[in-house]
Formats: structure tokens, sequence, C-alpha cells
């Protein structure tokens, strides 16, 4: 059965932070509402619009909007990216049939094999023989392939992945690069500001490997 989506008012709206809140029409707590909830939007939300959306609870407990809609807006048309490209299924050729194999020329290309040999080992010098011994008996080795790595989200990235809602904020009076998760004193009130080094992180992990300190409140 399909989820019926949720209906409310967009209240408040920082476009230059991409965020804000709606207020559900059943009444209730503002819901947040972030610019990555609503990934197929035309336009960019503004006061007043209707939002058509689905609650998701975060990891902290806080309820967010997911899914989310603009009523009466055209939905833009979706583009293909390149992690959604797959690789076409090779497909598997059959192997030829195996031909029984004649005696008589078996035997005339073993024969062949021998004569070359003796031949080679009797117009060959020692001194190429001996080159030729310790090479075959340490062949090169071939370097190992490298092992695959992996690398946090871009900031960009993280900012349209909805479950990237850790703030790293640069202070203004200190320049300390801390970090905020949601449920702390500071997390509603700080602002984060792409243009300026700031951004937001996945994982407590991811911040603090780009050089964020968890704040201290």
């Amino acid at each position: 059965m399909a989820t019926v989506p949720h209906k409310g008012q967009l209240t408040t709206w920082k476009d230059e932070r991409g965020f804000g809140f709606i207020k559900p029409d059943g009444g209730g707590k503002e819901i947040f509402l972030h610019i990555s909830a609503l990934p197929n939007a035309s336009r960019r939300p503004k006061v007043g619009d209707t939002i058509l959306y689905e609650k998701v609870t975060a990891p902290d407990g806080k309820v967010r909007a997911a899914k989310a809609s603009i009523e009466g807006v055209t939905p833009a048309p979706r583009q293909i990216t390149q992690r959604q490209i797959t690789r076409p299924v090779p497909t598997t050729r059959p192997l030829p049939a195996r031909r029984k194999p004649n005696q008589t020329s078996w035997l005339q290309s073993l024969a062949g094999i021998v004569g070359l040999v003796v031949l080679a080992a009797s117009t060959v010098p020692s001194v190429y023989k001996s080159v030729w011994t310790r090479f075959d008996a340490n062949p090169p080795v071939s370097p190992n392939p490298p092992s695959e790595t992996t690398t946090p989200p871009t900031p960009i990235e993280a900012v349209i992945d909805p479950n990237c809602i850790i703030k790293g904020n640069i202070s203004i009076s200190t320049g300390k690069k801390l970090y905020h998760v949601p449920g702390m004193e500071d997390y509603e009130g700080t602002q984060i500001h792409l243009d300026e080094g700031e951004r937001w992180f996945c994982t407590e992990a991811d911040a603090i490997a780009a050089g964020w300190h968890r704040a201290p409140r």
C-alpha cells in the first residue's frame, strides 16, 4: 500500500542555507525541511508554499520531512547520474568443439621440437645458457594491484544528502573548526556557510578526519 504523504504550509525558509520549517495542516510541532528532501523540484521553495512530505525520524529522535514536493509545481525531469549508469553484462561465447587429435601429426610435431632443442643446445654459448637459466629461475614479480579506498562525501554531496545532518562550523572569534550534532544546545542556531569553508558531515568520523572537533555544547 502506498504511503499517504503529509501536508503543510512552509512558514519559514532560509534559501541561502537551504532549509526551513513546515506547519502541518493538522497542527502540532513544525517539521524541519532540508532542500535535499526536494530532489525533483523545478524551483526553490518559498514561504507560503504547500508542501507534501513524508515524516522520518533522525537518529537523534527528531522528526524531519523526506521525499517532499511542492503542491502545484511540476517536478523537473529526472537526470541520469554517473552512479546510475551500469555496465552491460558481457555475453558468454560458446567454446568450440574439441577435435580428436591426429596421432601421426602429434608425433611429427614432437620430433620437430626435439630437433630444435638439440640444435639450440649445440649452438648457443654457455654464457648465454647461464644468463637464461638465472632469468628463468627468478621471473619478475608483478606489483600488487592497488587497493581500493573510500573517501568521505564532498561538501556538495553532503549538502544534498538528507543523512548528512552534522554541522561543521568555523568560529569567527577563534577560527577553530567545531562540529555540532543534532540535540546539542547550539545546533539549531548554528549556520553553515559553504562559501566560507563550512560544511555538512554525514558522520562524526568524517568530521574528525577533515580536521573538525566536537563542539563543547
